[in-house]
């Protein structure tokens, strides 16, 4: 949502979704072209999602701990996940059949590793991890960051492959910067880039660095850029670095220094597109010590946001398109809707991981870390519903060939 948009309330058709295509249809017939009232919104948001249940993986060592940065979707449907913090590798394991919505850890399904894991030569910088991780054909493409690049030094952060040398994203200039890179990764789909003209930029990259320092971000970033030559970058959504007076007069309202923001993907429904970036979401900003900012998840030196919360948001890729044709700048893009998951088993301490969407089977999966007794992550699985949604069709059916658009505007029922 750009700042000068009005909010648009979340629209249902639910049982009158026949009474809505119906509409639709006779208003083709009689005026030859869809009508925008602008009253209802029928994007994506949270409220479309149901909860499936979640998994654990089956684990060998400690490589289950700590783990999960990065998740990403793999060619066949399964998924790219990234292993304890510091093995710096990645495997790729299966779904299991069965999803579990019980919070002991033991009565999850394990997810058996299919491949790996790959190791790669580690990351540059003095406290780094291997974090998002994207499948490009069969093989997974990965990327470091760099938590504590006070340098700030123009750090390689890309893996074409796990076996590939690193290489630096975007040229060395403002406002491309490796504390803005890192956290998530993943691809546009082809029939976007090639509307907004990206040529070979397929890959998206984000992070949100603590207090937006040292070349970051107050709040989430989205920078495209071609896997082949990740020089070759352009940056789609960035906010600012105001100081003093951020936090409290930021461009992300509610920005706190703490906030984290590690998944991201594009999701396509049948209500249109839109991507989402999953993450944690701090309440204040505080710095020292756990005990001296009355923290009970962290007693690190360093900023804390207690009371945190688990948050995903969603982003209009027509926002992005106005910041590729110059009629927006990247900071004025917000968020148009927020979800909080309930169904993490840690509320008051969240681990938000990695995130990817499955548009052959509309399955949204998302990391929690540090669920299990031993530090060990889990995967909670969510469906996208149709029901509910208006496609672009005008009925319930999920069928968009009829259209040119997938976000074509829809008029309300009467």
């Amino acid at each position: 949502m750009i700042l000068s948009r009005g909010f648009r309330g979340h629209h249902h058709c639910g049982e009158s979704g026949f009474a809505c295509g119906c509409f639709l249809l006779l208003s083709i017939l009689l005026v030859g072209s869809v009508v925008d009232v602008g009253a209802q919104d029928t994007r994506v948001t949270g409220a479309d999602f149901s909860y499936l249940g979640a998994f654990r993986l089956e684990c060998a060592g400690n490589w289950c701990s700590f783990n999960l940065d990065g998740v990403g979707l793999a060619a066949d449907g399964s998924l790219w996940v990234t292993d304890h913090v510091y093995d710096y590798t990645v495997r790729r394991i299966e779904i299991p059949a069965a999803l579990s919505s019980s919070q002991v850890f033991g009565d999850l399904d394990e997810a058996a590793t299919l491949e790996g894991p790959l190791t790669t030569a580690g990351c540059p910088g003095t406290a780094t991890e291997l974090c998002g991780v994207s499948a490009i054909g069969t093989e997974a493409s990965t990327t470091c960051r760099d938590y504590y690049n006070v340098g700030p030094v123009y750090q390689s952060v890309f893996r074409r492959r796990p076996a590939a040398a690193i290489e630096e994203i975007g040229p060395q200039s403002d406002p491309f910067h490796p504390n803005k890179y890192g956290a998530y990764l993943f691809a546009l789909p082809p029939d976007w880039v090639t509307a907004q003209g990206l040529g070979s930029k397929t890959m998206v990259t984000g992070f949100s660095r603590e207090a937006g320092a040292f070349g970051g971000s107050q709040g989430p970033t989205l920078f495209a850029f071609d896997p082949d030559n990740p020089l070759d970058a352009v940056d789609l959504l960035w906010y600012r670095e105001i100081y003093p007076g951020c936090p409290g007069s930021c461009d992300f309202p509610g920005y706190e220094s703490v906030d984290s923001w590690m998944g991201a993907d594009w999701v396509r429904s049948p209500a249109g597109d839109a991507v989402l970036v999953s993450g944690v979401k701090g309440g204040s900003t505080c710095y020292g010590t756990g005990a001296a900012c009355g923290d009970p998840c962290r007693d690190s030196q360093g900023y804390h946001g207690y009371p945190y919360t688990p948050q995903i948001l969603f982003y209009d890729p027509a926002d992005l398109e106005a910041r590729l044709l110059g009629t927006v700048q990247p900071f004025e893009i917000l968020p148009y809707a927020t979800w909080i998951p309930t169904e993490f088993w840690s509320q008051e301490c969240p681990g938000v991981g990695g995130m990817a969407f499955d548009g052959a089977v509309g399955r949204l999966y998302v990391a929690e870390q540090l669920a299990g007794p031993f530090g060990e992550g889990i995967i909670h699985v969510y469906q996208l519903n149709a029901e509910g949604s208006v496609f672009s069709d005008g009925f319930e059916s999920g069928d968009t060939t009829a259209w040119s658009s997938t976000t074509a505007p829809v008029v309300e029922s009467p």
